[in-house]
């Protein structure tokens, strides 16, 4: 797929994986916000992985923090390269319909998409699935 790229505009950044992130016990409300995420990207059919991941545990590499606002200030100043959405549960919904817009315009973020018949690829660690 040929993209045109503006030479003012930076180059679209490639997601692969969301992180939604908490801090101390996992609220149940947090939980949903994960879930909507995972469900509408799964749906959208998008080569992306949505993962749950305390904010001080954060993994190596990801594309954009999900992060409720009472830890915006933490997740702005954690010194990760990545896009910051906050949210609250209420409004999930409409976070990430506009993430799923702006991953379809693909102007300063994209998706790869599953091609029909490919295998689900799938990471183990131990018995957990990751």
């Amino acid at each position: 797929m040929a993209r045109v790229v503006n030479a003012s505009m930076p180059e679209p950044r490639r997601v692969s994986t969301i992180v939604c992130a908490f801090s101390g016990e996992l609220p149940t409300s947090w939980l949903a916000v994960f879930h909507r995420f995972e469900r509408q990207i799964r749906k959208a059919r998008l080569r992306v992985r949505v993962r749950m991941f305390s904010l001080e545990e954060l993994p190596e590499s990801f594309e954009i923090l999900v992060v409720p606002p009472e830890l915006a200030e933490r997740a702005a100043s954690s010194g990760r390269d990545a896009r910051i959405i906050v949210t609250t549960r209420q409004d999930a919904p409409a976070a990430v319909e506009a993430l799923l817009r702006e991953l379809a315009e693909g102007h300063t973020v994209y998706a790869d998409r599953v091609r029909p018949g490919e295998p689900k690829i799938v990471t183990h660690r131990g018995m957990e699935e990751l």
